[in-house]
C-alpha cells in the first residue's frame, strides 16, 4: 500500500478557513457547527452536544470527538470499523445515524470527530431511573432492539457489546443501537485465511453481557454471543439492575451458576478450555438452576421462557434473533415493515489490506473523504 503523508495543509489547517475552536474540549469544527455544552469525557475523548445552524430549526446533533486516534492501534482499527458499519447500516430506525464526519490534524484538536443524532438518554439511565415500566413498555423496547439486531445480524455482522449503555432512547421512545467499535464481520467470504481479519480475539462485550462460551475461552463463537446480550438486557428491564453483576472472569460465570444452575459435563467438554475444566470438572459440586418466576415473579410465563431461551449455556440452543422475533411475547409489538434485512453481507476484506498504522491512517482518511464527499453531492440531489 503507498505510503501515507498529511500535507501541510492539512496539518497547519490552513485549508479550513470557517474552522472555529471551542475551548472547553480541544474541539476545532466547520462553523456552520455551534457546540452548546460537553455531555461527557472518557478515555475515548469527549462528546458535545451543538446545533447545525445551516440546517432548519437549527437542527441538534451530538459531536463525538475520537482522541489519541493517530497514536493507538486499537482505537484506529475501532474507528475504521465503526465509521464503515454505521455507513453500512445508514437508514435504519433503530440504528444510529451518522450525519457528518471530519478529522483534524492539528494539535490539540486532533481526532475523529463524528457528528450523530442527538438523543438524550441511553436505556442504561431509562432503566435505572424511576420511571415505570409496563410489560408492553418492555415488549416495545425488546422488540426494537430486536429490529435492529436483525439488520445487523442479517449483513454477518456480530455487535459484540450490545448493553443498555449502547442502545440510545429518543424522548418519542425510539431505540436505536450504538457504539460499533468492536463489531466484527463474520462472512466466510471475506476472510483470508492466516490474516488478521480471520483471528477473532474473544476479550470483547461489556463483562456483565458476556456470553459465557466467550468467558471459558471458546475459540469459534457466533451471533449467539449478541442473542445473550440480548437476555441479559431484558432480565434487566424487569429487574432494574444487570442480572449477571460479576467483579472478574470467575466472579461472573460464578453469578451465571447460581442462576443457571452448571452446565453438563457434555458442554464442558465442548468448551475445550482450562478455564471452563477448572470450574467445572470432578471433584466440583453441580447446583441446579432457580426458575424465572422465583426471581422475576411479576414477569409474564411468556418473558420468563424467552430468557429460558437466550440465557442457556449451550450457543447451539438460543434463540436466534428471527426467532425471539416471533415469539409471542412480543406479538403485540409486531409489525413486519419495522424488520428489514440486509441486503447482502458486510464486506470487511478492507481488514486483509491491513499492515501497518499507516495503512490505517490511509483508510480512515479515505473513508472520511468518503463519506463527505457522498453528503455533498446527496445535498446537491435535494
Amino acid at each position: 500500500m503507498e505510503s501515507f503523508n498529511h500535507s501541510s495543509d492539512q496539518l497547519l489547517g490552513s485549508n479550513k478557513p470557517n474552522y472555529v475552536v471551542y475551548d472547553k474540549a480541544n474541539f476545532y469544527i466547520d462553523s456552520r457547527y455551534q457546540v452548546q455544552h460537553v455531555l461527557g469525557k472518557g478515555s475515548y475523548g469527549t462528546v458535545c452536544s451543538a446545533v447545525d445552524l445551516k440546517s432548519r430549526e437549527n437542527v441538534p446533533l451530538a459531536i463525538k470527538k475520537v482522541s489519541d486516534i493517530f497514536t493507538k492501534e486499537v482505537l484506529l482499527k475501532r474507528a475504521l470499523r465503526e465509521l464503515k458499519l454505521m455507513r453500512y447500516f445508514k437508514g435504519h430506525k433503530n440504528i444510529i445515524n451518522l450525519l457528518d464526519l471530519d478529522i483534524i490534524y492539528i494539535k490539540p484538536y486532533d481526532g475523529l470527530y463524528c457528528f450523530q443524532e442527538l438523543i438524550d438518554y441511553d436505556l442504561a439511565r431509562v432503566i435505572h431511573s424511576s420511571v415505570q415500566f409496563s410489560e408492553f413498555h418492555i415488549q416495545n423496547f425488546f422488540y426494537q432492539i430486536l429490529c435492529g439486531l436483525k439488520y445487523i445480524h442479517s449483513a454477518d455482522v456480530i455487535h459484540r457489546d450490545l448493553k443498555p449503555g449502547n442502545i440510545l432512547v429518543t424522548i418519542q421512545g425510539t431505540l436505536k443501537i450504538c457504539d460499533f467499535g468492536l463489531a466484527r464481520g463474520i462472512n466466510t467470504k471475506f476472510i483470508t485465511k492466516g490474516s488478521k481479519a480471520s483471528q477473532i480475539t474473544n476479550y470483547v462485550a461489556t463483562r456483565w453481557y458476556r456470553a459465557p462460551e466467550l468467558i471459558l475461552s471458546r475459540k469459534n463463537y457466533s451471533k449467539a454471543v449478541d442473542m445473550w446480550a440480548v437476555g441479559c438486557i431484558l432480565a434487566e428491564l424487569y429487574g432494574r439492575r444487570p442480572l449477571f453483576a460479576g467483579n472478574d472472569a470467575v466472579h461472573q460465570i460464578t453469578e451465571i451458576v447460581k442462576v443457571l444452575g452448571s452446565p453438563s459435563k457434555g458442554l464442558v467438554d465442548r468448551f475445550s478450555s482450562k478455564m471452563a475444566f477448572d470450574f467445572f470438572g470432578p471433584p466440583k459440586p453441580q447446583y441446579r438452576a432457580i426458575s424465572w418466576d422465583h426471581i422475576y415473579p411479576f414477569a409474564s410465563c411468556d418473558a420468563h421462557a424467552l430468557m429460558t431461551n437466550l440465557l442457556c449455556w449451550d450457543a447451539e440452543k438460543r434463540y436466534n434473533v428471527e426467532r425471539c422475533l416471533q415469539d409471542i411475547f412480543v406479538s403485540k409489538c409486531r409489525d413486519l415493515n419495522n424488520e428489514p434485512s440486509c441486503a447482502r453481507p458486510f464486506d470487511f476484506s478492507f481488514e486483509n489490506q491491513i499492515e501497518s498504522m499507516n495503512d490505517l491512517k490511509k483508510l480512515l482518511h479515505e473513508e472520511v473523504e468518503s463519506f463527505k464527499s457522498d453528503r455533498i453531492n446527496f445535498g446537491k440531489k435535494l
